[in-house]
């Protein structure tokens, strides 16, 4: 595992506030969509124009035999609340320079097996910046023999693309994402600096309504998540909307927000975080849920 990356970068060309890069190696493949094929053979034209094959390398992928022959390219990050499979949803988009909507340059979805891990915190850092999110990311080529026919009858419509006198066929877009606790961490540290009184969503953890809170908090509001104020008031937790104390949060050796109620402290006795409503019951979400030394 590498040592902990870097921290986040803007990227002048792009506009992209960038998460550092993790090892080839361990990169993330990316759900492209054949409905989005037109914005995804833009992003090639834009990304490999004129040149392009002076950046080929040649990089070792978890799973693979061999090493891949990789062109390093940047991407850009948009949540899809309205996506209706998955609400929590990733979209990995052509970065701003190509043109249109963030919607209109999307290429594909991060893999809903890499958002369990990966998800809060990325959704997080978009949510808190002032630029759009993005990050290095590798596209697969694999160069063409054209010695034994004509290179069209052989590829059909696949995506190819020309560099030094030679055809290429366009592969897999790979993102080269930290490890998740190493994202977890260049996240955190990054809202501090512009969000300090943020405890950022990345664990959810159910607890009880106080008495009447559910149907009082139903009558204000028709959306399932929103941000609560937690308070600390004479050395216990509590989770409010507005002046509407939702949730009494105990800390205790046997339950999870320990480390929260110490952070609420620090920030001088109020923060806020990210709560959603679930068939009855609430769910608030934390940054760490381990307990503190001594509990």
């Amino acid at each position: 595992m590498n040592a902990m990356p870097g921290s986040m970068a803007e990227d002048p060309d792009s506009g992209m506030l960038l998460i550092p890069a993790n090892d080839p190696e361990f990169s993330h493949g990316v759900a492209l969509r054949d409905d989005a094929d037109a914005a995804y053979r833009s992003f090639i034209r834009h990304s490999l124009s004129a040149g392009w094959e002076k950046n080929i390398f040649r990089a070792a992928m978890a799973g693979r035999s061999e090493k891949q022959t990789v062109v390093p390219v940047l991407v850009q990050f948009v949540p899809r609340p309205d996506n209706d499979y998955n609400p929590k949803a990733i979209s990995v988009a052509a970065p701003p320079p190509l043109g249109g909507t963030d919607h209109e340059r999307h290429m594909g979805y991060m893999y809903d097996r890499n958002l369990v891990s990966l998800g809060g915190p990325l959704r997080s850092l978009v949510a808190v910046s002032d630029r759009p999110v993005g990050c290095h990311a590798l596209v697969e080529v694999h160069e063409v023999d054209d010695r034994w026919g004509d290179v069209e009858e052989q590829l059909g419509d696949a995506l190819t693309v020309q560099g030094s006198g030679r055809t290429y066929s366009v592969g897999s877009l790979r993102l080269r994402l930290p490890w998740w606790e190493d994202l977890q961490a260049v996240v955190v540290s990054h809202t501090r600096r512009v969000r300090p009184d943020l405890v950022l969503p990345f664990i959810g953890h159910w607890t009880s309504y106080s008495p009447g809170a559910r149907e009082e908090l139903l009558r204000r509001i028709d959306r399932k998540e929103f941000p609560v104020t937690l308070r600390v008031e004479k050395g216990t937790l509590l989770a409010c909307y507005e002046d509407l104390e939702l949730s009494v949060l105990v800390p205790s050796g046997r339950d999870f927000f320990d480390r929260t109620m110490q952070r609420v402290q620090e920030l001088g006795g109020t923060a806020t975080a990210h709560a959603e409503e679930h068939q009855g019951a609430l769910m608030l979400f934390v940054e760490d849920n381990s307990t503190l030394p001594g509990t």
